[in-house]
């Protein structure tokens, strides 16, 4: 599955799109999106808007997870912060993808373990998490978008079907069951 990773910002936009198979994730491409202060918020909008719509037409993005903001003391960084986030998930969801919102602390239990890590122990995870992640040269946007990346690649590519006995779970997953007749005794 390929997610793209976004972590909104009125200033930053971090961005990671990752291919996960579930056991490990690689990722295809990152960046920021740097939005200059002497851009008024609508050039702001439309340049994540058109930037997540570029990356749609460069790979078959099947899901987005997006951080979600955290209520702070000052409510303009809030509304800024909404509208950045806003013109993300509008281009994916004209797309017709999947948006799903984890919040910072969600997205740190993840990766790290912990919902309280820092952003320096954040980009360490990131790197040892990503297939040839120790060496790419992450901004802390970027690795915040691949954190948020890897976060849905972990709560979404597992099987969550529920089962409701074992007959069942062999008719739908033969596959994955070892017959008996194969197995050799050890002595």
């Amino acid at each position: 599955m390929i997610i793209l990773g976004i972590d909104p910002g009125s200033r930053k936009t971090g961005y990671a799109v990752i291919e996960s198979d579930n056991n490990r994730s690689t990722v295809m491409d990152f960046g920021t999106i740097l939005l200059t202060d002497t851009q008024s918020m609508p050039d702001k909008l439309v340049r994540i808007f058109e930037k997540v719509g570029q990356l749609f037409g460069q790979f078959r993005i099947g899901s987005v997870a997006v951080e979600a903001g955290f209520y702070g003391k000052n409510a303009q960084s809030a509304y800024k912060l909404g509208y950045a986030r806003s013109a993300a998930v509008l281009a994916a969801a004209l797309k017709k993808v999947e948006v799903v919102e984890y919040s910072p602390r969600k997205v740190k239990q993840s990766v790290t373990g912990n919902g309280n890590a820092s952003k320096v122990q954040v980009k360490y995870m990131v790197k040892q998490l990503l297939a040839g992640g120790e060496d790419l040269v992450l901004r802390e946007d970027e690795a915040d978008a691949c954190a948020v990346a890897i976060c849905h690649a972990q709560n979404c590519g597992a099987d969550k079907t529920k089962y409701r006995t074992w007959k069942e779970f062999v008719d739908k997953n033969g596959h994955l069951v070892v017959k008996r007749s194969s197995l050799r005794r050890v002595k």
